[in-house]
């Protein structure tokens, strides 16, 4: 099995996630769609990254990918419980990939990752500090009212976890804390965190990406507003 992709994207990391959690052997084939956009559209119509091979099938789009592995590799499941937990670990999951994503991913990690520290440009600081006061309060404080004070999304790990610890991940590598504002997604995070296989999963990254992380960003206490 080969996973075509760049692991420091949240969409890759959140399938490499989903293979380590399944026990499942693969080769990471390292593409960069910004680096090496003819190749990214050759494995994928829109030039995006995860793009899965296991014998003679490929499979694009993250989610589509989990959904395929648990088709095959059914146990254990990355959607388990009944039909209203399977339902709310699909929202989190689409939640995280898309408004979530959009402003870790696509303001802090772009801006202060991708651009400053690993292309030597300027950080757009005034986008920061819009993502940071006006659009990602909101987006905290609805997971710090919907996410369990204890456990999970359902009664076991799934693929709502690792959807939102990937995109937080960037966040964190950015310089965002959630502490002292949001302490039901810090200790939910954390408790993903302390997972074996993730804490080693941890520990790789760290290793790898270590000097390009940020100092920690103070956050405005406005969790309590809309």
């Amino acid at each position: 099995m080969i996973l075509h992709g760049a692991s420091i994207s949240p969409f890759v990391r959140k399938i490499m996630l989903a293979l380590n959690y399944k026990g499942i052997r693969y080769e990471l084939q390292p593409l960069n769609p910004f680096l090496e956009k003819e190749l990214a559209h050759k494995r994928h119509p829109m030039g995006k990254v995860p793009v899965l091979e296991h014998n003679d099938i490929t499979v694009i789009d993250s989610t589509v990918i989990a959904h395929y592995l648990d088709d095959v590799f059914p146990v254990p499941p990355l959607y388990p419980g009944n039909a209203k937990q399977r339902s709310q670990i699909r929202w989190f999951e689409a939640y995280a990939s898309t408004r979530v994503t959009s402003l870790i991913g696509g303001v802090l990690f772009y801006q202060k990752i991708l651009r400053e520290k690993m292309q030597s440009k300027p950080c757009d600081d005034e986008a920061v500090e819009q993502c940071i006061h006006h659009h990602l309060p909101s987006v905290l404080s609805y997971l710090e009212e919907q996410l369990p004070k204890d456990n999970y999304v359902s009664d076991h790990f799934s693929m709502a976890e690792i959807s939102l610890w990937s995109i937080f991940r960037c966040g964190w590598m950015a310089g965002l804390r959630l502490q002292p504002h949001y302490p039901v997604l810090h200790s939910y995070l954390q408790r993903i965190e302390q997972e074996p296989w993730i804490a080693n999963f941890v520990a790789e990254e760290d290793h790898q990406l270590q000097s390009f992380y940020c100092e920690a960003m103070i956050l405005p206490n406005q969790h309590n507003k809309s």
